[in-house]
C-alpha cells in the first residue's frame, strides 16, 4: 500500500497501539509495517528518469567511443599500444572502479549505483574483447561471451547490481545461440531448430527465477528474470507456432501452414494456462502475458489462415464478442471476489 510519509508515520502508530492492545501479533503487526510503502513524490520521479537516461547515454557514449575501429586505431599507433596493452589497463581499471564501489557502496543512491556499476562492466567487456582480439581466439564470440557471462552473472550477484545482470541475461542468451549455433547439424540442435531451442532457455530461466526467489539474498533478482524467462518462452514458442521445428527455410516453405498447427493449437493451450494461473495466483506478469500471447496467436492464425478468404470485419466482430464474454466473466469473478471479502 502507497502511502504519504505522514500517512505513514499515522498507520505506523496504529499497528503500534492494536499490538500493545492484543488486537494483532508480532507478526501480524511486523506483515502489515512491510506492506506500507511510502508513495514517491513527483521530484523523485523525475529524478529516477534523469538517471536512467543518464545510465542509456553512458552506455551509449562508451559504445560509440570503444566500438568506432578507426578511434582505437588512432589511440593505439599514439599511445604505440599493443592490444594486451589496452585489455591490462582496462581489466586494472575494472578492478580498482568495482573496489572503490564496493568500498562506497552503502552511500551511493540506487540509480547512480547503477550507473557506476555500468561503467566497470563495459571496462570489464573491454578487456575481454582485446584478450580475444590478440589471442585470435573468438571468431565465434563463444569465447567472449562465455567470459563475459560468468563475469557478469558472479559480479551481478555480488554487487547486487541490476544492471549487470540484465547484461548477464543478454550474454547468457547471446552464448547460447552462438554456442549451439557452432555445433549445430544441419540447423539442428540436438534435433531442435532455433526457435524451439530457445523455448527451452526460457523454462530453464523460469526455473532459474524459482531458485533465486528461495534464497533471500538473490530474491532480487527473482522478478527480472521471471520477465526475462516469460519473455523469451513466449516469443520462442510463438516462432515455433510459425516456423515448426523445419531447420530451412526452403523445408518449411515446401509443406503447407496446416502441418504446424499443432504447434498453434499447443501456445494457445498454454497462454491460457499461464492466463489463468495468472488470475488465480493475482500474479500480474503471468496474467498479462498469457493474455498478450494469446492476442499474438489469435491475429497470427487470422494473417495465415483467413487473411485471404475471410471478411476482415467477420473477424475482428468475433474476436470482440469473445473477448468481452471473457472480460464479463472476469468482471463477476472480481465482483464476488469482493463480496466475499467484505462479508
Amino acid at each position: 500500500m502507497e502511502v504519504d510519509r505522514d500517512e505513514k508515520q499515522v498507520l505506523n502508530n496504529a499497528i503500534t497501539e492494536w499490538e500493545k492492545d492484543g488486537m494483532l501479533t508480532s507478526e501480524q503487526a511486523g506483515s502489515l509495517r512491510a506492506s506500507i510503502v511510502v508513495r514517491k513524490s513527483d521530484r523523485q520521479q523525475i529524478a529516477r528518469y534523469f538517471f536512467f537516461i543518464a545510465l542509456c547515454c553512458t552506455m551509449l557514449a562508451f559504445a560509440a567511443l570503444f566500438l568506432n575501429e578507426k578511434l582505437l586505431e588512432k589511440i593505439k599507433a599514439y599511445f604505440a599500444w599493443s592490444d594486451v596493452a589496452i585489455a591490462g589497463i582496462s581489466a586494472l581499471l575494472a578492478i580498482v572502479w568495482f573496489g572503490y564501489i564496493y568500498r562506497k557502496r552503502a552511500v551511493i543512491r540506487t540509480a547512480l549505483y547503477e550507473i557506476y556499476m555500468a561503467l566497470g562492466g563495459l571496462s570489464m567487456l573491454t578487456s575481454f574483447v582485446y584478450t580475444c582480439k590478440y589471442l585470435h581466439a573468438d571468431a565465434t564470440y563463444t569465447i567472449f561471451l562465455s567470459l563475459a557471462s560468468i563475469a557478469l552473472v558472479c559480479i551481478g550477484l555480488f554487487f547486487r547490481s541490476f544492471i549487470l545482470w540484465v547484461g548477464a541475461l543478454f550474454s547468457v542468451l547471446a552464448w547460447y545461440g552462438v554456442f549451439t549455433t557452432a555445433i549445430q547439424r544441419h540447423f539442428l540442435f540436438l534435433g531442435m531448430n532455433y526457435p524451439m531451442r530457445f523455448v527451452l532457455v526460457g523454462l530453464v530461466l523460469l526455473g532459474v527465477a524459482f531458485l533465486l526467489g528461495r534464497v533471500e539474498r538473490l530474491r532480487q533478482f527473482k522478478q527480472m528474470t521471471y520477465i526475462a524467462g516469460l519473455s523469451v518462452f513466449f516469443v520462442a514458442l510463438w516462432g515455433v507456432s510459425i516456423f515448426g521445428n523445419y531447420n530451412s527455410f526452403d523445408h518449411w516453405r515446401a509443406v503447407r501452414q496446416v502441418h504446424v498447427l499443432a504447434y498453434s493449437i499447443i501456445m494457445a493451450v498454454i497462454s491460457g494456462i499461464v492466463f489463468y494461473f495468472g488470475i488465480r495466483f493475482q500474479d500480474r506478469t503471468a496474467r498479462d502475458f498469457g493474455v498478450l500471447f494469446l492476442l499474438v496467436n489469435l491475429y497470427t492464425r487470422y494473417f495465415e489462415y483467413f487473411w485471404d478468404s475471410m471478411n476482415k470485419g467477420i473477424f475482428f466482430l468475433i474476436l470482440a464478442v469473445t473477448f468481452g464474454l471473457l472480460g464479463r466473466w472476469l468482471d463477476k469473478k472480481n465482483k464476488a471476489a469482493t463480496l466475499s471479502e467484505t462479508k
